[in-house]
């Protein structure tokens, strides 16, 4: 599937909800965040945004967005930017905290509470890991 698409966005919550840790990993957070895939290049020529909600240790709501800065609007607790090639490095198994203190991924949020929270990231590797990406 292609990254980043309405149905790639949806498998990736559903391998997300098969994980028997999410309300576990969810629980403290903010109850949203938002996304926001930067142009880089021919690769990825446009912005690509995203916000979901969270309630009940699952994610309830999602949408993309026409505009990422319609993430002004939505004022999420969390969220986190940087350009395709970081979110593809990140996907094929980067280290994310790497990438957000070199600055390659930009997060706005309480940083404390995802730092506290980081023995779950292997959560989201495993439905990152159980959905086929396919990269422009």
């Amino acid at each position: 599937m292609r990254f980043a698409s309405p149905e790639w966005i949806e498998a990736v919550l559903a391998a997300l909800h098969r994980q028997p840790e999410l309300p576990h990993a969810l629980a403290g957070l903010g109850p949203d965040a938002g996304v926001v895939v930067e142009r880089d290049g021919p690769a990825w020529p446009r912005d690509v945004a995203a916000w979901g909600r969270h309630a009940a240790g699952r994610v309830a709501e999602w949408r993309l967005l026409p505009d990422p800065d319609d993430l002004l609007e939505l004022r999420p607790s969390y969220v986190f930017r940087a350009p395709y090639r970081a979110w593809r490095a990140l996907l094929e198994g980067g280290d994310p905290v790497k990438a957000a203190l070199s600055g390659a991924v930009r997060v706005e949020g309480d940083l404390e509470a995802l730092v506290r929270r980081a023995e779950y990231r292997r959560v989201v590797d495993a439905a990152l890991a159980a959905v086929p990406t396919e990269f422009p």
